[in-house]
């Protein structure tokens, strides 16, 4: 085997951002610090004016203006204000399409990308097509221009990974960017910031996070050493995620919640995912279904779809989760429903009429055909989709 660590440096868990923030900017020697922040986040709460406060006069520029999935054009309007202020330090606080959207900038800084035409071809399309600077590592010398601190207030563990998720929003369908360092240089995860973040999106990216894990733990390139890290997550995700949804300001849980995240993101861009991932891109960029929603619907279907030749894998993943008596499906669905969350694609505003389009797109994406038990054509997906309903 061979394990890639990637240029994360730090994590710090259960302190408040206020903080180690301006510790760690101290650290990394930076001066002037560009955020990026969710619009609720950076409006209606009396904890983003103290965070600015902290940071005092190095808090140099503000962009609160992402769109869901990360739309390529809100990318592109943002590179053009960090560009005007000459950053050297991106601070992302917020969910997956926030710390997302500070990758692909800088991703774009570090290449000197200057034009939509110049992104675009360092992109991977979800039908599988590529831009001519795909994955050409060579391109990246030496460290990023510029590097990122994440400060998230979910739970989808896009800070975990070298890879950038960008919505096309001309045909609703996402574009895939990845280097040698993208992913933050340092995490902070505060939980009280956290109890900010609405119930509904905290316990979905939670489930998006526990998808990591699970079809981590199935993917046919899983070794001893994640599986270690998958199951501990699975354990930490089915202890942790009841307590919070029973009292919100249960700190200590939502640092488990946290920690779980960490657990189950090990091996992001290490092993390859399955069909509730690759569905899941699809429904997020056709059918504008949240990323955390997605997994909470497609994980219980495809673990069903799946269950055939992968019994112990299975049995193992329903221990974790405390039901030694049910199927994992059952299992990761019976968690799903406990915290209030939909289990189906019908719950989620997915149009049957929409189901052989999503099909259809889903079967040419590169993670679904990396699915462990094989998908080769359209009409299987269908099958799935049909469970999920």
């Amino acid at each position: 085997m061979e394990f890639n660590y990637s240029a994360l440096e730090t994590v710090v868990v259960g302190k408040s951002v206020n903080a180690e923030l301006p510790r760690l900017a101290d650290k990394l020697e930076a001066n002037r610090i560009f955020l990026f922040a969710s619009n609720s986040l950076s409006r209606a709460t009396n904890s983003f004016a103290e965070l600015r406060d902290s940071l005092d006069e190095r808090c140099i520029g503000l962009f609160d203006q992402i769109g869901a999935h990360t739309p390529r054009e809100d990318v592109l309007t943002a590179l053009a204000s960090v560009k005007e202020s000459d950053a050297d330090l991106l601070v992302a606080l917020g969910g997956g399409s926030i710390i997302d959207a500070a990758k692909a900038v800088q991703l774009a800084l570090d290449q000197d990308v200057k034009t939509e035409d110049d992104l675009l071809e360092y992109a991977q399309h979800s039908d599988g097509s590529r831009g001519s600077k795909w994955g050409d590592f060579s391109l990246f010398t030496g460290g990023s221009k510029i590097r990122q601190i994440a400060v998230p207030t979910t739970l989808s563990g896009a800070e975990y990974s070298n890879n950038a998720g960008v919505l096309n929003s001309k045909n609703s369908a996402k574009e895939g960017y990845r280097g040698i360092d993208l992913c933050p240089q340092c995490i902070v995860y505060d939980p009280q910031l956290a109890t900010h973040t609405p119930e509904w999106l905290w316990l979905s990216t939670a489930i998006r996070s526990l998808d990591h894990a699970i079809e981590g733990f199935c993917s046919n390139e899983t070794t001893p050493f994640l599986d270690a890290h998958f199951i501990e997550a699975m354990k930490l995700f089915a202890d942790s995620l009841p307590k919070v949804k029973t009292d919100s300001e249960n700190l200590e849980a939502r640092a488990e919640n946290f920690q779980a995240v960490w657990l189950a993101c090990c091996g992001l861009g290490t092993v390859s995912h399955g069909a509730s991932h690759g569905i899941g891109y699809i429904l997020g960029s056709y059918c504008s279904v949240p990323h955390g929603h997605t997994s909470c619907v497609m994980l219980p279907a495809v673990l069903q779809w799946n269950s055939n030749g992968f019994s112990q894998r299975q049995k193992n993943i329903s221990d974790a989760l405390g039901k030694p008596n049910l199927s994992a499906s059952d299992a990761v669905k019976d968690l799903v429903s406990s915290l209030g969350l939909p289990t189906s694609l019908q719950e989620v505003g997915v149009k049957e009429e929409h189901l052989d389009e999503i099909a259809a797109r889903a079967i040419k994406h590169p993670v679904v055909r990396r699915n462990p038990r094989s998908l080769t054509d359209a009409a299987q997906v269908r099958e799935i989709l049909q469970l999920a309903w």
